[in-house]
């Protein structure tokens, strides 16, 4: 029997390449799988892949699929007897599952950010037992770079592709249309983080969650168009270590799930230097990313902000995508919400949740009187 992995936001596009890669992997079994809303996805993901139990958190008007667990506890019971639990959920609903992990004492597989952004102070015991394995592929190539190092490095630098409107005028980011800041450069993702990638927001989010997987280590951003770098490591001696390839979720995502094991087979094949063109770094600039610095701001204001600033992220750009508010106001959303948080600690799940309820409702009074 191979290690039971249970793919929580398994529709989404890190769940539904983690659903092949353990189907093709003869060390891992597929537990369960739980998404959202994505009822019909949900249903043929049952008939391809044959998990032994599914979930949804909300079910569509007529009621979940035949077989399916939804509704309160759903999350739990398709957690219970996995191995492994691999968090792709997307925002602030993913901090449940990670508890629950932590809870069960399950191995984490993390590729919801969220967790580590807005709670991190609650899975601290499971990071430092080293049950948290980071997705992302920044936080994932900083952990392999680690590995073997006996002296603490001098510095961690996440690489940042820039988002859709690196090379767009200045003057003219504040109305970026929708579909310009949803085409990327480089890769396809869901609407959210090409937005939160765009703003910048995202990456800001990746430097807390370094803060919290690699402590103690100085965290900085660089800006990296190509995308070919995932992130360094300035050792102690000053020489640094990279990770590169083409971008490729699969090879973070397998080696989280082989973890303390490596893959038998590579997730990228056929690639070559000479694939990867003329590498290039600059300084982030964020005068051009202002949605960057207010996230920073919460961060360093600590305790609950960082839950409010997320909240007001997720506020804010679902508003941008409806059209409600253009893409420069989504940093003022956040700065505005983030200078009004009185931060408590993040002691519990409860008062996180009331800090992002609170926030959720003076983002959209702010974005009422814009």
């Amino acid at each position: 029997m191979g290690r039971r992995v249970a793919v929580l936001g398994s529709t989404g596009s890190i769940g539904v390449q983690a659903l092949e890669i353990i189907r093709n992997s003869p060390s891992l079994e597929l537990h369960s799988i739980f998404c959202g809303s994505s009822a019909d996805a949900l249903a043929g993901q049952i008939r391809r892949y044959g998990p032994g139990m599914a979930g949804m958190a909300h079910p569509p008007r007529g009621g979940a699929p035949e077989g399916v667990c939804s509704g309160p506890g759903s999350l739990r019971k398709v957690i219970e007897g996995a191995d492994m639990v691999l968090n792709a959920i997307v925002g602030s609903a993913g901090l449940e599952a990670s508890l629950a992990a932590r809870e069960m004492g399950i191995p984490l597989a993390l590729a919801n950010k969220e967790s580590l952004v807005i709670g991190g102070e609650l899975l601290d015991d499971h990071l430092e037992k080293g049950l948290v394995i980071p997705v992302d592929s920044e936080h994932s190539t900083v952990f392999r770079c680690l590995a073997g190092e006996a002296r603490p490095p001098a510095k961690i630098l996440l690489t940042a592709s820039g988002g859709a409107l690196r090379d767009m005028p200045p003057e003219e980011v504040y109305r970026a249309p929708v579909e310009r800041v949803l085409a990327h450069p480089n890769w396809e993702m869901g609407s959210r983080i090409t937005v939160d990638s765009a703003s910048m927001v995202n990456k800001a989010f990746e430097v807390i969650e370094a803060r919290k997987l690699f402590p103690g280590i100085p965290v900085g951003v660089v800006v990296h168009p190509e995308s070919i770098v995932h992130s360094l490591v300035e050792t102690a001696d000053g020489a640094w270590k990279a990770l590169m390839g083409l971008p490729d979720m699969g090879v973070p995502i397998s080696f989280a799930l082989h973890w303390p094991d490596l893959p038998l087979a590579g997730a990228v094949t056929g690639e070559s230097p000479t694939d990867w063109g003329t590498l290039s770094f600059r300084e982030l600039d964020e005068g051009r990313y202002p949605a960057f610095t207010a996230v920073m701001a919460a961060f360093r204001a600590g305790g609950t902000a960082p839950a409010a600033a997320n909240a007001a992220d997720e506020e804010a750009v679902g508003a941008f995508l409806a059209g409600r508010i253009p893409f420069g106001a989504i940093a003022a959303v956040i700065a505005g919400v983030v200078r009004e948080h009185r931060p408590r600690p993040a002691s519990d799940y409860e008062t996180i949740i009331e800090a992002d309820a609170g926030a959720r409702v003076a983002a959209r009074r702010i974005m009422e009187a814009m």
